[in-house]
């Protein structure tokens, strides 16, 4: 059986250091989920950078640098073998001292 390709990401927040994003897991399939993220302009070949997802739903992208543009992307995970990755989300992490509070939220996302 080949592994699915990951569900769609919907952006939910950015910190200066995090972003977080939340996917609906796929039904009937026992899967595990990759979140990977690499600067914008970075390969995904050379600066992947990836964590096992602990929540059946969210995921964050941590330890990022303040004020940085970010592809970020899910794969499904099954034993051995990856499915083909979300569409990437591509985010802002904020700037440090100069961004509004939680209350006027400013990202920019494009997906």
């Amino acid at each position: 059986m080949s592994v699915p390709q990951a569900p769609t990401l919907k952006f939910i927040n950015a910190t200066e250091v995090d972003i977080t994003v939340s996917y609906k897991p796929l039904e009937g399939q026992d899967l595990k989920y990759e979140l990977q993220w690499k600067e914008v302009h970075a390969s995904w070949e050379e600066h992947m950078k990836f964590t096992m997802v602990e929540s059946p739903t969210e995921a964050v992208a941590t330890n990022l640098e303040p004020g940085t543009t970010y592809c970020v992307r899910l794969v499904c995970v099954s034993g051995d073998s990856k499915g083909e990755p979300s569409k990437e989300v591509i985010v802002d992490t904020e700037q440090i001292g100069c961004t509004p509070k939680p209350d006027k939220k400013a990202c920019c996302v494009v997906s």
